[in-house]
């Protein structure tokens, strides 16, 4: 207790060094945490938009072969209506899958008063998808809504939505009679009504000229098919995604089916990841450099300025381990309330961010959404710590110097 209390009181005599200190390390950690953050919701952001947004779920079943099939026989790896029902069998016994949907993957033509254009889509049961799709949280249009019409359900077959771009191509509104155009699984030109019940935004900007959403039953009867392209699965919660995928490879033989993690199939989040991975390492390396440097030179002039000091301490029996031990502690006590300094500006920041909804439009989407700064406990107690530590790190060096010198230098040092 001694010990603490000598050094609180040391940092209190010297209290103009002191706050500049505990400020460097104030902003430091807040920096590094408020990028942190706006890091993480980036990364929620993508995989939310790969799961939830674009309805991929976050495992998905295909046959052997098929995502890299480019051939001209859709039907080679087509999961038939049996398969979907053994598959669907062997998911309900799994308390952490909420749900197994089939999905076909569909591409033609859709023809309003006479002018085409070509439309590439998924069809998956309207509630199926619904269920998957109210699960995003992280891409909040800035208008709100994201779409504008009236609702797809299982009751309404032919109801269809279209992406903005697409809509604003081919001068379609809600309720436009259209027609779908594509060769069955034979290879037959086969053709259906639909209407326009939505038009919603996607969040991906490569598919807002061209995408299409439909009811299975739609697009099986315009594919002549009772088939699906994939089986995709949501889980109840996203941690769970690792240990599903590996107990259905167990099930399904692996010569036959593929059972393929989210982030598997979203390369742009592992590329996304990786690089702010590098981004935040060199940013805690750089501002934890200028913490340091900072303590060097408040210990270094402490030191210098409490040279006599220190000869009085060694005079009454106080060893040079001693010396180190208390600038060390006081060190500490700078790196400790600098970053619960740091601690309060981070969350204060986060909070005024999230109150006062800032919009951006990110490079992937095609429309403008809210941003925020989350709140990351791990990382903020990881900063913390390391903060702390290199803060008590840093008086090492100065203070074995000190302690070096004799107590007769020490004490008639000027």
């Amino acid at each position: 207790m001694n010990w603490i209390s000598l050094a609180l009181r040391n940092l209190l005599r010297n209290s103009r060094r002191s706050i500049t200190t505990i400020g460097a390390v104030a902003l430091g950690y807040a920096a590094t945490n408020i990028f942190a953050g706006f890091a993480g919701y980036m990364f929620a952001s993508i995989q939310e938009a790969h799961i939830y947004e674009q309805i991929n779920g976050h495992v998905q079943i295909w046959k052997k072969g098929a995502r890299d099939y480019g051939g001209s026989d859709p039907a080679a790896y087509m999961i038939s209506a049996e398969e979907l029902e053994t598959i669907r069998s062997i998911t309900a016994k799994d308390d952490r899958i909420d749900l197994a949907a089939g999905m076909l993957q569909v591409q033609g033509n859709l023809d309003f008063d006479g002018n085409p254009g070509f439309f590439i889509g998924q069809a998956m049961t309207p509630s199926h998808k619904e269920k998957i799709f109210s699960r995003s949280t992280a891409l909040k249009s800035a208008d709100g809504e994201n779409k504008e019409g009236k609702p797809i359900s299982d009751d309404t077959p032919f109801a269809i939505s279209v992406a903005p771009g697409m809509a604003e191509n081919l001068s379609l509104e809600l309720g436009s009679d259209v027609i779908l155009m594509a060769p069955t699984i034979q290879g037959q030109m086969n053709a259906v009504d639909a209407q326009i019940f939505q038009i919603a935004d996607v969040a991906s900007e490569a598919l807002n000229n061209r995408y299409v959403f439909l009811p299975l039953e739609l697009a099986q009867t315009l594919y002549d098919t009772d088939g699906v392209t994939a089986v995709r699965l949501l889980l109840g919660e996203d941690e769970d995604t690792d240990a599903v995928a590996a107990a259905l490879r167990e099930e399904l033989p692996e010569s036959e089916w593929e059972v393929i993690t989210w982030y598997d199939i979203s390369k742009l989040y592992l590329r996304t990841k990786r690089m702010f991975d590098i981004i935040f390492g060199l940013v805690f390396v750089i501002i934890a450099t200028i913490v340091i440097m900072s303590v060097l030179n408040t210990i270094g002039m402490a030191v210098v300025e409490r040279t006599r000091e220190i000869g009085t301490l060694r005079a009454i029996g106080l060893k040079r381990p001693g010396v180190v031990r208390l600038f060390g502690i006081e060190s500490a006590f700078l790196g400790m309330i600098g970053a619960l300094v740091g601690l309060i500006i981070t969350v204060s920041f986060a909070l005024f961010i999230g109150a006062i909804n800032p919009t951006w439009e990110p490079p992937v989407t095609a429309r403008e959404i809210v941003w925020e700064i989350r709140i990351l406990p791990h990382y903020l107690l990881l900063t913390f710590v390391l903060l702390v530590i290199f803060t008590s790190l840093a008086a090492i060096a100065p203070a074995r110097r000190a302690a070096k010198q004799s107590i007769v230098d020490s004490l008639g040092h000027v």
